[in-house]
């Protein structure tokens, strides 16, 4: 195996392994995030049920201070407490929506509350009219000890019952949480080791290229000794660094076809399984091999396109002045089946002459009006392509009334793989617009985006002036014209 193709195989199987351990991680967490919650919520609810308890002892013995003073201010803990029992009552009630004998606890529960209540008003009253000896009568004949014992013993099975479930909860959490650890270690481990081995193998063709570099070495000496005579191979071994230089320079091609082979060959055999045992597959294996079939396909879009990306600065021709609008032609004239299809309305102004690869620039344009039908809103699309003079340059808008951007994300969909979208939703792999920043780059401008007034999104990109450049270079040929002739 070639160094290339062992490196290859090593990202692959270290990437497949890191992606399950990663799942595997994921599920731990999320399990033992769910398992915490879990406990926190039991303890929530024995909270609540001892702040009732509590809001029922105020209201008591604010009660009772009352019939013996008949002092309003003994009424606040009595009122105090009211509010604690209503409050804690309903936060229980919905804290164990999902607990039918702990609802059924409550049914039992707050008519014995209620009736308690009732009581206390009742004996507050009889104080407050008929005074102290009254109110104490009917302190001694009320049924007040009997109601707050039958509210305890509801209250005390209630925790018992939450108790039994805090004690189950809380085993399950330490065993999710183990069960974490361990994932976590393992993930970590198999990370380790994978990384282990391909700096072993780095390390193994570092030591051979070391070896080889020491062998150029000797055969340069030798060469000097005897450059009469090896002229020739010489001669050969300059034309294989001609070739190796070559090689590098198509290798991000070829790197994308190796890493394009088995998605291909995955798409392939997962459409032929399905045609092959169509009748015995059930509509759920079908989806499944639907989705590995669209999953092969995107990486295959996604690999196109990160070359694309790699290519404007690799491959862009030299910047000359071009025709604004002879290029927006081109890229109508492409976009002629889309602009039919979603009934867009474009207008445009005059465009400059700008200094630019008319190629990018053609591809910068046809992104930014591409996306401007895409992202388009419940109306026909309505674009405008616009420039305006920016100092010694032009700035270019493309203005339209589609969905908009949020401002918060107007740096964000100029970063690589970013999108504010599902695929469902909308196609593509969130790589345009990060060729676009590239190629205003490239110009030596930028780009950036701003909401349009009434909705939708304005593009803008700087470039600098074509026509103020073919003057500055017939200029400084008529110089040195000049300085010859001189």
């Amino acid at each position: 195996m070639t160094f290339k193709s062992k490196l290859t195989f090593g990202v692959l199987s270290a990437a497949a392994v890191l992606l399950f351990a990663a799942g595997l991680s994921y599920r731990s967490l999320t399990r033992n995030a769910e398992d915490r919650q879990l406990v926190v919520h039991t303890y929530r609810v024995i909270g609540k049920l001892d702040g009732l308890l509590r809001g029922m002892t105020d209201a008591e013995t604010g009660e009772r201070g009352y019939i013996l003073t008949g002092e309003d201010s003994y009424l606040e803990p009595y009122e105090r407490g009211l509010g604690e029992v209503r409050e804690n009552t309903a936060e229980v009630r919905r804290l164990t929506a999902d607990n039918t004998n702990q609802q059924h606890s409550l049914d039992q529960l707050e008519p014995v509350i209620a009736e308690r209540l009732r009581e206390l008003r009742e004996r507050i009253e009889v104080r407050r009219k008929e005074g102290l000896a009254a109110g104490a009568t009917a302190v001694r004949e009320g049924a007040g000890k009997e109601y707050m014992g039958r509210v305890r013993a509801v209250v005390s099975a209630m925790k018992g019952e939450e108790e039994r479930l805090l004690a189950l909860r809380s085993a399950e959490l330490e065993r999710s949480s183990y069960r974490t650890r361990v994932v976590l270690v393992l993930g970590e481990s198999l990370g380790l080791l994978f990384l282990t081995i391909a700096g072993l193998i780095i390390h193994g063709e570092m030591g051979q290229r070391r070896k080889a570099e020491e062998e150029v070495r000797r055969l340069n000496a030798d060469l000097e000794r005897k450059v009469a005579q090896r002229t020739a191979e010489l001669a050969e071994r300059a034309k294989d660094l001609e070739r190796s230089n070559l090689e590098l320079q198509q290798f991000a091609y070829v790197a994308s076809h190796d890493l394009q082979e088995p998605l291909r060959t995955i798409a392939s055999f997962t459409q032929l399984l399905a045609k092959r045992y169509a009748d015995k597959l059930d509509d759920k294996a079908r989806e499944f091999i639907a989705f590995a079939v669209d999953g092969s396909k995107r990486m295959q879009t996604l690999i196109n396109d990160l070359l694309s990306f790699s290519r404007v600065g690799t491959q862009g021709k030299a910047l000359t002045p071009v025709r604004c609008d002879a290029t927006l032609d081109a890229v109508l004239r492409s976009l002629k089946r889309a602009i039919e299809e979603s009934g867009a309305v474009i207008t445009r102004d005059p465009l400059p002459v700008v200094l630019a690869d008319e190629v990018q620039l053609g591809q910068l344009l046809q992104n930014l009006v591409g996306n401007a039908i895409k992202f388009r809103s419940e109306e026909a699309p309505r674009i405008h392509i616009g420039a305006e003079r920016n100092g010694g340059g032009w700035k270019i808008s493309v203005r339209d009334n589609g969905i908009g951007i949020a401002p918060e994300h107007g740096e964000r969909i100029f970063v690589i793989f970013q999108r504010l979208h599902t695929k469902t939703q909308y196609a593509g792999t969130g790589i345009g617009l990060a060729v676009c920043k590239k190629i205003a780059e490239r110009i030596g401008g930028r780009i950036w985006v701003e909401p349009t007034p009434g909705g939708g999104s304005t593009f803008y990109f700087t470039i600098a002036d074509g026509e103020t450049s073919r003057q500055e270079e017939q200029e400084t040929h008529e110089h040195r014209t000049r300085a010859a002739a001189n």
